[in-house]
């Protein structure tokens, strides 16, 4: 799988608390990235009708903001070129869901 991010919807978002953000148009005011899910967007034909989404927060949230435990560096200057980087780098969803595992490096998701 090799999708751009930019395929994905995604959005920047700031943190408000525990249980609220808001959209962000940059990179430099985000404390996280939302998009589409991009195993089940692929797996509906690259629609994103009823296809869950993802949700990376970078170190600054405090782990009482869900989803834990992961944090990532958000690194570029905007979905073109975003990278997000940790220990492993990977994103991994655990738990309910469909399991998808990847990396978002130069706006390119794999």
């Amino acid at each position: 799988m090799n999708i751009k991010l930019t395929e994905l919807e995604p959005q920047f978002l700031k943190r408000i608390d525990d249980t609220h953000f808001q959209n962000v148009d940059s990179i430099s005011d985000a404390d996280g990235v939302m998009f589409v899910c991009p195993l089940c967007f692929e797996n509906n034909g690259k629609s994103n009708i009823g296809v869950h989404s993802v949700l990376c927060w970078n170190p600054s949230v405090p782990q009482t903001t869900e989803p834990v435990p992961g944090r990532w560096n958000l690194l570029g200057t905007g979905y073109g070129d975003l990278t997000l980087q940790a220990g492993s780098s990977s994103i991994h969803l655990t738990g309910e869901g469909c399991g998808w595992h990847g990396f978002i490096r130069n706006g390119d998701v794999t």
